[in-house]
């Protein structure tokens, strides 16, 4: 592992990082200038109604049956509050919020792999299709993934410096990413698994697991205490299972919404869902739909456990599927006045730039021992591809794991060669390399041709995989 200068160049005094800070938010500002917002899809549309309420004085409210976690929504209604009525402008803080994120990622992997590797995995960053894209729209990713990247920063920081100040302001990092999204709930222990590990016997250790602990649970508390008397359940930071289990563990296959394997509109939605059980709570009752979906989703995984195991491969491949939001939008026409070609060009970026992402972050994390980050990052994969596996995958949910993954993936664009030398020995890195490849290669595959519609999907390898 290459260890960092003690005193790096603050970031506006290192050419390359202000470089790379003014690409990454020029470019995503000029796509908005270029094709500004002018519809919401899904998500993003509930994000927007639940926050124009709360804008209105109305507090947290339930979303079509989904109580959602809190930030997103609040940063939406904040928003809507100080441009009379156009939330959308909260685009240009994420934009800037990028800048941070790509100077934090930049700091991270110069930490844990080397100076070349830091390179590689910001200017990844930097261009990335999808992550372009995806700083454009107004889900939650963008602000998410930089907060998580900064709390992986500051997880090394507190680990080197034994410091229980960093371990603190972690803590409460990790909570604002539990009020992002409710699936950080659970990253909590492997954040604080992360300052332990190797580090067992060391009472520092152990108290700043407590102080980063303690700070996450005072970030969420106050939202959750209002959560949990508004809807008169106890609430962390959302309440989604049971809408996630319908939508996953029903009588008709998993339902997303990407190109190729999803139902894009409305009517064919709804068609669609119709052939599987009818909710068992209206949406006017969140948590009893919560509850009661929850339920009826156990039941179904019990009543149907070889349907259930044989969705798992078919969920991990709508994760890994290499078309993204961004090619969906562009069969859409949603970049007005493109050629067709340039909107060929860019699929076929988006599909590669996955494909390098995390072919190339499998591979730099066999190459070498990464210690405390690859824990950490590995729990907190192994834990959302868990997830995934018993509910429903979308290539959206693996938008911030790419960005945590960077840094292996910089591993290997910093040296090639080396990095392929080095899976081959021993025989247990070379087997695990070419085990791990395969699958993804394969789970990558599935789904590929569906993002170009003159590709022939009754291609062999994947004949059967699209009903």
């Amino acid at each position: 592992m290459t260890t960092p200068s003690a005193d790096p160049l603050p970031w506006w005094r290192d050419r390359r990082l202000l470089l790379l800070v003014a690409v990454t938010v020029v470019l995503r500002l000029l796509i908005e200038g270029l094709w500004p917002f002018e519809a919401c899809v899904r998500d993003e549309c509930m994000y927007l109604f639940t926050a124009e309420r709360m804008a209105e004085g109305q507090g947290m409210t339930a979303s079509n049956g989904w109580i959602w976690a809190p930030a997103h929504v609040f940063l939406l209604a904040v928003t809507h509050k100080l441009s009379w009525g156009n939330a959308a402008v909260l685009k240009v803080p994420q934009a800037l919020f990028c800048g941070v994120a790509v100077v934090t990622l930049f700091r991270l992997t110069q930490r844990v792999a080397s100076e070349r590797a830091a390179v590689a995995a910001a200017w990844i960053y930097a261009l990335h299709p999808t992550i372009v894209f995806f700083a454009t729209r107004l889900w939650s990713e963008t602000i998410y993934a930089t907060l998580l990247l900064l709390g992986l920063l500051g997880l090394m920081r507190a680990r080197d410096a034994g410091s229980l100040r960093k371990a603190a302001l972690t803590g409460a990092l990790v909570g604002l990413c539990v009020l992002l999204r409710g699936v950080a709930t659970y990253m909590l222990p492997i954040f604080a698994l992360g300052l332990l590990w190797g580090r067992l016997r060391e009472r520092r250790a152990w108290g700043q697991a407590l102080v980063l602990a303690l700070a996450a649970a005072l970030v969420v508390a106050p939202y959750s205490a209002y959560a949990t008397h508004k809807f008169g359940t106890f609430i962390i930071s959302d309440r989604t299972m049971g809408q996630m289990m319908w939508l996953g563990n029903n009588d008709f296959p998993p339902i997303t919404f990407d190109i190729g394997n999803g139902q894009l509109t409305q009517r064919k939605y709804s068609g669609y869902a119709g052939q599987g059980r009818e909710h068992c709570a209206p949406k006017e009752q969140p948590v009893e739909r919560d509850r009661c979906e929850t339920a009826a989703g156990k039941a179904w995984i019990r009543d149907n456990p070889q349907e259930f195991l044989r969705r798992v491969p078919l969920r991990l491949a709508q994760l890994f599927n290499p078309n993204s939001f961004l090619t969906r939008h562009l069969r859409q026409g949603g970049w007005k006045h493109l050629p067709s070609a340039v909107d060929e060009l860019i699929c076929a970026a988006v599909a590669l730039v996955a494909l390098l992402t995390v072919l190339g972050s499998a591979l730099g994390v066999w190459s070498r021992r990464l210690g405390a980050y690859a824990l950490v990052v590995g729990l907190t994969t192994a834990y959302h591809l868990a997830a995934v596996a018993a509910l429903a995958g979308l290539s959206r949910y693996r938008v911030p794991l790419d960005v945590i993954w960077l840094p292996f993936a910089g591993i290997f664009l910093a040296n090639p060669v080396a990095t392929l030398r080095a899976v081959i020995h021993p025989w247990w890195r070379s087997l695990g390399t070419a085990a791990t490849l395969c699958v993804l290669l394969w789970l990558m595959l599935w789904f590929l041709p569906a993002g170009f519609p003159w590709w022939e999907t009754d291609y062999p390898l994947w004949s059967g995989w699209f009903q």
